[in-house]
């Protein structure tokens, strides 16, 4: 498996629970670095950051109010290149 994300579904059709962990634990990371790039309150309200097959940094925020706000730092991410968009906690 490369750098690029997979969907769950993919996974899940293939049946393989190792990889499924695998791609899980790299988001995880990916997340937790980005997190840590980020001023604390933008940090708090990232849901998840990950590459996608593009090289876009795809960051998730949880409302728009905070997709609105995290654009102010990007130039503290390392991609040149990042997609914002929102997806509620628990959605």
């Amino acid at each position: 498996m490369g750098n690029e994300p997979t969907h769950l579904s993919e996974l899940l059709r293939r049946g393989s629970l190792a990889e499924l962990k695998r791609e899980a634990e790299r988001r995880r990371k990916e997340t937790a670095a980005i997190r840590r790039l980020l001023p604390a309150d933008e940090a708090a309200h990232l849901v998840n950051a990950a590459t996608n097959d593009a090289g876009e940094l795809v960051l998730l925020m949880d409302t728009p109010a905070w997709a609105a706000r995290v654009r102010y730092c990007l130039s503290a991410l390392p991609n040149k290149t990042i997609r914002i968009g929102v997806q509620p906690r628990g959605g």
